[in-house]
């Protein structure tokens, strides 16, 4: 009877390890655009020639089914305000995270690539497009877990 209850009671101890055992950290939640390239806001995506938007706010959130949407509030360059969400599926490997549009781009068509990044604490610097070889860097500031 003893040497039952020490096998069940090692086979508990070790299901509980091998279920909460993760080396991706968890980031579901509200985010908050805190600055680009360090630039805080509001300000360009990048030092471009000629006429550019100015990004006033933008938001990421990221579901625990694996869905995310970014939501940018920016004055066009001609002074249009607009605010403009884009889907997205994610993954996570280790602290790198990888956005898929959702619906995914339509065959032939040329679609810029989805954002990529790097997970650190409460922060998330996403790779948001590239200028020649100039990456424009979002980063992210948890507000909320979800």
């Amino acid at each position: 009877m003893r040497l039952h209850c020490q096998k069940t009671f090692l086979l508990l101890v070790l299901s509980t390890f091998a279920c909460s055992g993760s080396t991706s950290p968890t980031v579901r939640g509200r985010f908050a655009l805190d600055n680009i390239d360090g630039r805080r806001l509001p300000t360009y995506p990048a030092a471009t020639p000629g006429l550019t938007p100015t990004i006033l706010s933008s938001t990421l959130i990221l579901d625990q089914d694996g869905h995310a949407s970014i939501t940018e509030h920016r004055t066009e360059w001609n002074g249009t305000d607009a605010i403009r969400t884009t889907n997205y599926t994610y993954l996570i490997t280790g602290n790198r995270i990888e956005f898929d549009y959702d619906p995914p781009c339509p065959p032939n068509a040329n679609c810029v690539a989805p954002p990529k990044g790097e997970i650190l604490g409460r922060h998330i610097s996403l790779e948001m497009g590239r200028i020649n070889t100039y990456v424009i860097h979002y980063n992210f500031l948890r507000t909320s877990a979800d």
